[in-house]
């Protein structure tokens, strides 16, 4: 190990993005209508932060 583990390792963030997206997809198959709405917001989300972005 140099020191350089920040490459090797999956961060924090990484990791609750994974729980969230299993989290999501597990809600969208178990109720479709509440599903519709987690991906429609995750939708406008995403939108409104790559417009913000630039």
């Amino acid at each position: 190990m140099n020191g350089d583990d920040k490459d090797s390792q999956i961060s924090v963030r990484t990791l609750l993005l994974v729980l969230v997206g299993a989290l999501t997809v597990y809600m969208a198959f178990c109720h479709p209508e509440l599903g519709v709405g987690i991906g429609v917001s995750v939708v406008v989300v995403a939108l409104v932060q790559q417009l913000l972005g630039r």
